[in-house]
Parts: C-alpha cells; sequence; structure tokens
C-alpha cells in the first residue's frame, strides 16, 4: 500500500492542467481517545483520474497529522490544502440541519402567504360590505350583510388558526436556528484538499487525521437483584464530539490510550546547594531634621496576565489513569453529530455473584447500609460515574475507581437497607479517681447495639466500633467485647472493631463494649468524651 507522509502531504504547487474531478468522501471509522478522536476518510476515485478533489471539510482537524493512503497500482503526489472564510463555501452549509430550516422555513412562508390572503380578503369584504349597503334596495340588505358577516368570521377564524401555526413553527425553528449559529461560529472556516494522483483503476483513498475537539468518557450502571444475589454491570460510554463534522453510519472504536501523555521521563535536575546573596540595600530618604527613613525599592510591575482564550469542552483524562490500556469496538455502526451534546453508548454488560453485606457503621448513624463485596474484576476498568439500581429502583449514584480502590476487594454500595432495625442504647459513662492518692483520673464507657434482621433471607452483618486507642505509655485502655469480635484492626487500623456474622431471617444479634481509659490526673489528655 502507497503512504504519503506528513512532510510530503503538504507540498503545494498542484499543477491545473491536471484533470480535476470533484469527490464526494465519507467518514468511515472513527477512533475516540481520552481527549482527542482519530478520522478515517474514504474517497474513491475512478479509473484514470489525475486529481483528486475533496470540499468542505472542516478547518478543525490537525493538518500536521493527515496521512494519505491508497491500494497498491495508485501512485500519490502533492497534496495542497486551502482554508476559505465559510461565506466563500456557501454550498457547504448544505447539510441535514440546514434542509430541516429550509422546510419548516417553507411552511411557514405558505402559512404567511395565506395570512396575508385572508387579510386582503378580509380588507375586500370589508369594502364590498359597505359598498352594498349603500347600493342594495332595503329588501336584500339583510342577506347580503348576513352573507359578508359570515364570510368575514370565516377568514378570521382561519387566520387565527394561521396565527398559532406560525407560533408552532417559530417554536421548532428556534432551536434549529440558534443550533446553525452555534456550528457557524465553531466552524467559521471551511478547507479544502487537493491531491495529485495517478490511477489506472478504480479505487479508494483513505485520509487519516486527527481533531482534538472529541473524547469520550466511561460511566456504568450496577444492576443488583437482592432475591437471587446477582450482579450485572453494564459500561458506558459518553462520546461528544465538536468537530464540526458529523459522524454519520460510522464504525467506531474507544480506547483508553492517551496519545498525548509523556512517552518518557525528563532528565532529573541535579541537587545543588549554594549560599542566597545578600539582600540588596534598601534607598534611604533624608528629611532635613529628621532621621533617615528606609524606603524599599518597589519591583517593576508585572506585565498584567493575557486574557483567557475562550476553549471548547474538555474531557476529565485523569479518569484513566492508573488502569490498563482498552479498546472499545461497537458492533453496529452509529451516528455522532457535531455538537455539545453527548451521545450515550452501551458497551457491554459482565454478571457477578457477590457477597451481600449489610454493614452497620451505630457511631455515625443507627442504620444498616447493603453493599456489594466482589473480586477485582479483570481487564481495564476506567474510573466513571456509578450509577446504581437495586432490585429494579434506581438508588443513586457514585464512582467506579477499580484501581484506585485501597482494599483487596471491590465494595459497591446500594443504599439504606429499612429492612434492618438497628438499636444503639445510650452510652454510660462514669469516672473516678484511682491510684494513690488519687494520682490517676479513670473513666468507664459502655455501649450497646442491637440488630434485627427482618428479612425474609439470611445476610452477613459486619458492625464497625470505633474503639479508643493509646497513643502514650502513660494512658491505659482495658477493652471487653461481646460477643468476640472477628478483629480489632478492620483494614489495618488499630481502634476499628469489626464484627462479622451470619444474620438469620427474623434474628436479632447483640453487641456490647466496655472500655476503662485511666490517665495521670494532672495530663491534659487529648480524646476524651
Amino acid at each position: 500500500m502507497t503512504r504519503l507522509q506528513p512532510a510530503a502531504l503538504m507540498a503545494l504547487g498542484l499543477l491545473a492542467t491536471a484533470a480535476q474531478a470533484q469527490t464526494a468522501s465519507r467518514i468511515d471509522e472513527v477512533v475516540v481517545y481520552p481527549g482527542s478522536a482519530q478520522v478515517t476518510r474514504l474517497a474513491p476515485v475512478a479509473a484514470g483520474a489525475r486529481e483528486l478533489v475533496l470540499t468542505c471539510l472542516s478547518a478543525r482537524f490537525d493538518a500536521d497529522s493527515l496521512q494519505i493512503s491508497a491500494p497498491p497500482g495508485v501512485n500519490l503526489g502533492p497534496v495542497q490544502l486551502e482554508t476559505l472564510p465559510r461565506e466563500r463555501q456557501p454550498a457547504c452549509a448544505a447539510g441535514p440541519l440546514e434542509d430541516q430550516i429550509r422546510a419548516l422555513e417553507d411552511q411557514r412562508n405558505t402559512l404567511q402567504a395565506e395570512f396575508n390572503a385572508l387579510d386582503a380578503s378580509l380588507g375586500y369584504l370589508k369594502a364590498l360590505g359597505s359598498g352594498e349597503a349603500r347600493a342594495t334596495p332595503a329588501p336584500g340588505i339583510a342577506a347580503t350583510a348576513d352573507s359578508i358577516r359570515r364570510a368575514a368570521q370565516e377568514a378570521l377564524l382561519k387566520q387565527a388558526q394561521n396565527r398559532r401555526q406560525q407560533e408552532a413553527l417559530d417554536k421548532q425553528l428556534a432551536p434549529l436556528l440558534g443550533e446553525r449559529e452555534r456550528l457557524t461560529q465553531a466552524n467559521p472556516q471551511w478547507r479544502s484538499l487537493r491531491l495529485r494522483l495517478s490511477t489506472a483503476k478504480d479505487a479508494e483513498i483513505r485520509l487519516s487525521y486527527r481533531v482534538p475537539q472529541a473524547g469520550w468518557a466511561p460511566g456504568y450502571r450496577a444492576l443488583l437483584d437482592t432475591a437471587s444475589g446477582a450482579l450485572s454491570i453494564e459500561r458506558l460510554a459518553q462520546v461528544s464530539q465538536q468537530s464540526g463534522e458529523d459522524w454519520a453510519n460510522i464504525r467506531l472504536r474507544l480506547s483508553t490510550v492517551q496519545p498525548r501523555q509523556n512517552l518518557a521521563l525528563n532528565a532529573p535536575w541535579p541537587w545543588k546547594l549554594d549560599i542566597a546573596p545578600p539582600t540588596p540595600p534598601v534607598a534611604e530618604m533624608r528629611v532635613s531634621g529628621s532621621r533617615p527613613v528606609a524606603m524599599a525599592v518597589a519591583p517593576a510591575p508585572m506585565a498584567p496576565p493575557p486574557p483567557p482564550e475562550a476553549e471548547l469542552e474538555r474531557f476529565d483524562t485523569s479518569v484513566f489513569q492508573g488502569s490498563f490500556a482498552a479498546e472499545f469496538v461497537l458492533p453496529q455502526r452509529v451516528s455522532i453529530a457535531s455538537s455539545t451534546q453527548r451521545a450515550s453508548l452501551a458497551l457491554g454488560s459482565e454478571k457477578f455473584s457477590p457477597r451481600l453485606i449489610a454493614r452497620v457503621q451505630p457511631q455515625q448513624e443507627a442504620a444498616a447500609y447493603l453493599l456489594a463485596e466482589l473480586p477485582r474484576p479483570g481487564g481495564s476498568w476506567p474510573r466513571g460515574a456509578l450509577q446504581l439500581v437495586r432490585d429494579g429502583a434506581f438508588v443513586g449514584s457514585s464512582t467506579l475507581d477499580v484501581a484506585g480502590s485501597s482494599t483487596e476487594k471491590l465494595e459497591i454500595p446500594f443504599g439504606r437497607d429499612e429492612a434492618l432495625r438497628v438499636q444503639a442504647a445510650p452510652e454510660q459513662r462514669s469516672g473516678a479517681n484511682t491510684g494513690f492518692i488519687g494520682a490517676r483520673l479513670e473513666r468507664r464507657y459502655a455501649r450497646a447495639y442491637t440488630v434485627e434482621n427482618r428479612h425474609d433471607f439470611a445476610l452477613t452483618l459486619q458492625l464497625i466500633e470505633a474503639a479508643p486507642v493509646s497513643q502514650h505509655e502513660d494512658i491505659k485502655v482495658q477493652t471487653q467485647f461481646s460477643p468476640a469480635p472477628t478483629t480489632q484492626a478492620w483494614r489495618n487500623q488499630p481502634g476499628l472493631v469489626l464484627w462479622e456474622l451470619p444474620l438469620a431471617a427474623g434474628a436479632a444479634q447483640k453487641f456490647t463494649a466496655d472500655y476503662v481509659i485511666s490517665a495521670p490526673k494532672e495530663a491534659q489528655v487529648s480524646g476524651w468524651r
């Protein structure tokens, strides 16, 4: 396959004597990255063609990224790119949007013409009525006036209907005209391409270029069925592009690769130590009969910062950091218009068999929250927004961050579990002086919680209690728990006490925690409650 590199693509001086044929091209495939897209456009050429001319191309693509390739037997010559103002190429404005606007404007013009005709007929009837009133003998006046009245009434009703129809058309036209204005401002220029070539057979030229005004963001939807315990996670993609070209019926690929990220590390800076030069002396101003007054020399005024440039919508590429590169290929062709609106695409789903856990942290809230715990899924799962659906009902939104999770397993929250009743008894406190002549201060704390499972099925219950932890050898802590906790260092954090146990349907479980804390009486102990 013959391929033309970017350096040769920008060569100018295309000969005007070559045979010219303007060709209609189409966008066939687009690879969308987190902050850009690679567009592949196909253009057919007929046997014997000497030149390929493409017009009405968006001027927003990166000309330096343009590459052109052709099948064997096609010789490619120099390329000329020309950028012209939008008004010099009115034919490029044609498109589905313009067709819709023209169709609605034609309907409105027809209604306006009908309205004007009715207005003219009303004027005629008014003149005719006044003339008939003078010329018609007395016996015929009543019949003529009634006929004119009915005709005028019918015309006025038609005018009212016509006016309502025009208002409805104006409402349909307003957003379309606004979109056309937006596209005009976003694409004030069009670009044309002329390629010198020679071919003895029909062929298809492939053009590839990069557009920075595009990107995609991942999203997910987690659907949990508590009856069966099945969890399905749907992959979603929010794709948007403002390249100035509509992507109609294209093959779409979504990649997590970041073409603009650094390819290599910069050389490190050496660590140098030095002594700072002495501070320059301040200027002195003497006033007759007074002491010298020190005046700091004002620094030179800084140039005002340049005004911020208007930027297009940017896509957050940080959501892809820490993930393995992946590419999602949509099985069907799609269409994505050049617009500020985002298109939502489904990328398939995966099914899991998680462990359902009801977690209670009674010191924060006397309530249980349901979560699904599962092993970290394999493959690439870029960080993205997560919609949560439990038993067919939307319960809220969260964030799926597989790579950034600090735990060995992935936990997906599914909101408050109202079928678990949590009761926290009031904390019991008491204090006393102990030791030799009351040298130490002692405080006792007693806590009690009860969790009742009102589901018709058993589940795993986790209750987490924050116990006091001594940070000084003079502070003594004694603890007593019932039942014995699973661990007193949940997630490797000393003092986070975890009970984990199965709770049968209709069963209740009581938990107690007793603490005795003592410290020197004179010590200023932080953390007393």
